[in-house]
């Protein structure tokens, strides 16, 4: 994420973001969820369940189905254990970031509509099973067969 960006970003934070509880702003929450994930990402990798902050910001119209989507299997179980060195996974963190607070700066109807949800509303249960052929918390809560890191085939694909 470019500077001006990242300084965008934090300035919302700033200004929209209790200390502590949801935002009392539309805004302020979104502001809040991209931020949960940037921390989970940077200090936890993805350990913490953060799937509410990531289907909030969707359910707003933050994020598009395709980067929903690929991050989701990392909110609820399944650890980052990439490079931090600009991978894909990385990008997609830093990008969600970016483009919630574009949204923001392009609706700024969004800083006076009263927030009335907490993303934690949003959140799914943690992934419990482990893959009998990987090893990899690839199943999901759907009940879906095939583990999705390897697809039953044993070879995770990245």
């Amino acid at each position: 994420m470019n500077s001006i960006n990242s300084e965008r970003f934090e300035k919302m934070w700033e200004e929209l973001v209790p200390a502590s509880g949801n935002a009392s702003s539309l805004a302020g929450e979104m502001i809040r969820a991209a931020g949960r994930l940037r921390h989970d990402f940077y200090n936890n990798g993805m350990g913490n369940n953060t799937s509410g902050a990531l289907n909030f910001l969707r359910e707003k119209g933050a994020i598009d189905k395709e980067l929903h989507e690929y991050v989701l299997p990392y909110t609820t179980g399944r650890l980052y254990e990439g490079r931090y060195e600009n991978d894909l996974f990385h990008v997609a963190i830093d990008r969600i970031v970016e483009i919630t607070s574009r949204f923001i700066a392009f609706n700024p109807q969004l800083i006076v509509i009263e927030n009335t949800e907490d993303m934690f509303d949003y959140t799914e249960d943690d992934l419990d099973e482990t893959c009998q052929e990987c090893s990899g918390y690839g199943y999901d809560d759907y009940g879906d067969e095939d583990c999705y890191m390897c697809d039953g085939t044993g070879f995770v694909s990245q």
